[in-house]
């Protein structure tokens, strides 16, 4: 408590020389004037002398008197001010410390007083029940926001608090602690020091707020944003973090991660029929099932999530994909049981179909496996429903392989990588030269001179096939414009793949491509089809060929006797020429067979009016017997390798002056 103010002025009570002090002035003062009178002569001027002095000692005493009653009178005022003023003191000192002692006993807020080492000395009621503990049990212990533990939960750094306490005086944060009933709340403290007048802070205050009822607030919009309201299950925006942390940990501690997509069969009709409220009852039902078969370890646990409508998600933790595909059949078995809904007597029965991947066998991104899942899925319920399907990781890493060769190839289209070789027709007979067949070659950076073995059968189901087509065309047209020119009479003939030819404007591009040339190049071309391709569709193939030849191209149909064609459909085909299928040619020397499949082809065409062209005449021995069978032209290694364009001239050349056939009996190396 304060001191009270010091007394300026003495205590009014006499001291012993007060009453005297009358007296002995006029005692001194009679007798200096009887000193200073002269000497008296006689008896009446004694008298009149002690007359006089008498009534000055009088006069002098009474003086003295009033003085002093005046003096005792200011000196008793001023005591009863000191007094009042004291009791004006004493009766504020006593209301600040009774609203002190109400304000901490009533403060809403908590409000607590502890040493340096934050251990509680007094604690107000408000933080008394704001902890669920009595004063005593508080008193002498670390306050339970400022532990350690709480502190370091909370993600606050102890050592930051005492430092700011040093330096600022005042520290405040946001704990997160347990109350004595075990409940957890989130509080907001502040300590703040009590200065000493010398020497080291011995004490500090703290107030607490509780902002538990706010968390839950916020905790209740963010779980509205996270959570499917139905269901109460993770939403799709939650089931995505959630497989990321999945993801995180199946990386860092190696197991498998078994996603799956699950979709109930037939839940439309079930909607229908027993309307929404029934529909809803039922997803309630399926999603509590869904997680009382999830299993779950000290730190791990499965996941199931609500993905919309009657979609659910599911991360199942596994150590083997046998034991995925177990636990994929547990799920779809505890659906299949009956349901029983409120309203309904008769129970229902319900299957769902399932669609998984297993990473990090499908070494995915989250977005990705859930996307690769979701096509198991709908493998799934093509298959019939009621069953799962596990995304095909083989099958992806081919897809994803012939992704990267489809763009290697465009990449070769666009930058000229690619060449046309030509390989020679002749007539064995005359010894004269045909013509010459466009063959495709990739001139591979790295892998050098490429046949269209490794690289064709990626593009030929493909939109790269039209563009691979039309480019081959182009080029054709354009050399034979320049062998036209240069005096080089020779059709060129060109392969044309199925997805090419059934472009629906294939013939309106080659008529394109054949008027930006003024020369009459049509009558040069020669377009190859595949028998097998030519009899896909009959009709479409018969009316683009009966299109093309309006413009003078002609058509061959290539590798002839593979296809198995309906003799009647063959008839049908306005084709000019049928070449037979090189693995008929070369094995028709040792196989009779063989032969006489060549034999039949060369017939074939000698009644249909075509013209025959025999392919893999790769020895004079092949030569001679194609002639005896009365086959005239032929093609193939035996006769000349393909060549680039620049070489054709000189070899015709030299093959017209020498067309002997004869020494080549070996066959070639092809690069078919």
């Amino acid at each position: 408590m304060p001191q009270s103010p010091p007394i300026a002025v003495a205590e009014a009570s006499p001291r012993w020389w007060q009453g005297r002090v009358p007296f002995a002035a006029g005692a001194a003062l009679s007798i200096v004037l009887l000193l200073s009178l002269p000497m008296p002569s006689r008896a009446s001027d004694w008298l009149l002398g002690l007359g006089l002095a008498a009534l000055a000692v009088c006069l002098l005493l009474g003086t003295l008197t009033g003085l002093r009653r005046r003096e005792t009178r200011r000196w008793r005022a001023a005591l009863a001010a000191i007094a009042v003023e004291r009791a004006e003191w004493q009766r504020s000192a006593e209301e600040r410390q009774r609203m002190s002692v109400s304000l901490f006993q009533h403060l809403h807020e908590g409000l607590l007083v502890t040493d340096a080492e934050h251990r509680v000395l007094d604690a107000n009621p408000s933080y008394c029940r704001l902890m669920d503990l009595p004063r005593e049990a508080l008193c002498g212990q670390i306050a339970a926001p400022l532990t350690f533990e709480s502190l370091r939960r909370s993600g606050h750094d102890p050592q930051a608090l005492r430092q700011a306490l040093l330096q600022d005086g005042h520290w405040q944060g946001l704990l997160q602690c347990r109350r004595g009933n075990g409940e957890s709340c989130h509080l907001q403290i502040t300590v703040s020091t009590i200065p000493e007048p010398a020497g080291p802070v011995r004490f500090h205050v703290v107030t607490v707020s509780d902002q538990t009822e706010q968390f839950r607030q916020q905790d209740l919009l963010a779980r509205q944003t996270r959570f499917d309201g139905l269901t109460g299950l993770p939403n799709q925006n939650e089931f995505k973090q959630r497989i990321e942390l999945a993801l995180q940990s199946s990386r860092r501690e190696g197991f498998l991660l078994c996603l799956c997509c699950l979709d109930l069969d037939q839940f439309k009709n079930f909607n229908e029929r027993l309307g929404a409220d029934g529909g809803d009852q039922l997803l309630r039902q399926v999603a509590a099932r869904l997680q009382a078969a999830l299993r779950s370890g000290r730190e791990w646990s499965d996941e199931v999530a609500r993905l919309g409508g009657d979609e659910f998600g599911l991360l199942l933790r596994c150590r083997s994909v046998e034991e995925a595909q177990l636990a994929v059949e547990r799920v779809l078995n505890v659906l299949r049981a009956p349901y029983h809904l409120d309203g309904h007597r008769q129970t229902l029965e319900l299957s769902a179909s399932l669609g998984a991947t297993v990473f990090p066998q499908d070494h995915s991104d989250g977005e990705t496996l859930q996307r690769h899942a979701a096509h198991a899925l709908y493998r799934a319920k093509r298959s019939g429903r009621n069953g799962y399907q596990f995304f095909d990781t083989e099958k992806r890493l081919r897809s994803d392989a012939r992704v990267l060769a489809l763009g290697r190839m465009q990449q070769a289209l666009d930058g000229n990588e690619l060449q046309l070789y030509y390989q020679p027709k002749v007539d064995m007979r005359a010894g004269t030269v045909l013509g010459v067949e466009a063959l495709l070659r990739w001139q591979h950076p790295e892998r050098g001179l490429l046949g269209p073995a490794h690289f064709l059968p990626v593009v030929e189901q493909t939109g790269l096939a039209v563009q691979v087509g039309d480019w081959v065309i182009e080029q054709a047209l354009k050399q034979s414009s320049q062998w036209l020119a240069g005096g080089l009479n020779l059709r060129v003939s060109v392969n044309v793949a199925a997805r090419h030819l059934q472009a629906d404007d294939f013939a309106q591009r080659l008529k394109e491509l054949l008027a930006r040339h003024r020369e009459p190049l049509a009558e040069h071309l020669v377009l190859e089809v595949l028998e097998s391709t030519a009899l896909a569709d009959i009709d479409a193939t018969q009316a683009l060929i009966r299109r093309c030849r309006a413009f003078g191209v002609r058509f061959a149909l290539d590798d002839f006797g593979t296809g198995y064609s309906n003799l009647t459909y063959l008839k049908h085909l306005p084709v000019d020429t049928l070449k037979i299928d090189r693995s008929f040619v070369q094995n028709m020397l040792i196989d009779d067979q063989d032969k006489a499949l060549v034999e039949g082809v060369i017939g074939l065409a000698r009644t249909f009016g075509c013209s025959v062209v025999a392919e893999g005449v790769e020895t004079a021995s092949h030569a001679r017997a194609l002639l005896a069978l009365g086959c005239d032209h032929g093609q193939g290694n035996g006769i000349a390798l393909p060549m680039p364009a620049e070489q054709v001239a000189d070899w015709v050349a030299r093959f017209e002056r020498s067309p002997v056939l004869a020494g080549r009996q070996e066959p070639v190396p092809s690069l078919h």
